[in-house]
């Protein structure tokens, strides 16, 4: 048994474990460009996310969110920090089963863990046709191009996506027809966790809900935990199990959505629930 289907077996291990995550990016000045100091984006950030939940990570923008999600994919370096999936400890970007009863064998992060991002244009090559772009994770792991291709139809079928899209190009569909082709991308190897940066904000709000039934309906289905990034409210109420309140890359509240979202402790989270917009009389 692979280590993704012994550990997501367990079910009382956390799908996700981070401690002390930090980010920090250099600043350079000087004729040299020489390092003259360091900006600190994501502070200290720990958090859990459990299988099968949904955890939202909400704050303005600036606050350091989608710096962190990168970081737990390897797009952007963590310079401290410990990091688990599945109980496991992630190192140089792979998952060294180690543990009593694991198997030898190391696991990518990549995976396990899948990014769906914001924007679904500029995310998709517009070079490539749709089955060249959801085969390409399968192929380079070496699963034969007729293999991928059926898995490409099964997940295109699941996003409702027409089969015939498989030879189209990305500017071919709309803003919504891209987000769920970045989605099936996401599931071609089968990931158990989701990190979703700001998958709706580039899309109205009719097409908006339907990606996020798509979303929910694919965590019940097939299991899979999702971190989702959001500095909409109302779509982080709906949505999540747990929420986490990140500001200037500090973690300034946490716990169920129904306690952060309708009865906030800190004077971060009030202010920012209070920005929401309204319809009054």
């Amino acid at each position: 048994m692979d280590l993704q289907s012994k550990a997501f077996e367990n079910g009382t291990v956390p799908a996700m474990e981070v401690a002390g995550l930090t980010v920090k990016f250099p600043m350079r000045g000087g004729v040299f460009g020489k390092v003259q100091s360091y900006f600190t984006a994501v502070d200290n950030v720990s958090f859990s996310l459990e299988q099968g939940k949904i955890l939202s990570v909400v704050g303005e923008s600036g606050c350091g969110k989608s710096t962190l999600v990168k970081s737990l994919v390897g797009l952007v370096p963590m310079a401290a920090g410990e990091y688990r999936l599945f109980g496991e400890k992630v190192v140089n970007g792979k998952v060294a089963a180690v543990g009593p009863g694991m198997p030898q064998k190391s696991c990518r992060v990549s995976d396990l863990v899948q990014m769906i991002f914001q924007d679904p244009f500029s995310s998709l090559n517009p070079r490539q046709t749709v089955e060249e772009i959801l085969t390409a994770p399968l192929v380079a792991r070496g699963v034969t191009v007729d293999a991928a291709s059926a898995r490409a139809r099964e997940l295109l079928e699941r996003v409702s996506i027409p089969v015939e899209a498989l030879q189209k190009f990305p500017h071919e569909f709309s803003g919504g027809q891209r987000q769920r082709l970045c989605i099936a991308r996401s599931l071609m190897v089968k990931p158990k966790i989701l990190l979703c940066d700001e998958v709706t904000s580039a899309l109205d709000v009719s097409v908006q809900a339907q990606i996020l039934h798509l979303l929910d309906d694919l965590r019940v289905e097939l299991g899979i935990s999702i971190l989702f990034i959001s500095h909409d409210m109302q779509v982080v109420r709906a949505l999540s199990d747990d929420v986490l309140v990140m500001y200037f890359g500090h973690i300034v509240e946490r716990g169920a959505a129904d306690q952060v979202l309708v009865n906030p402790q800190h004077e971060y989270t009030q202010k920012l629930l209070a920005s929401v917009p309204t319809i009054r009389r």
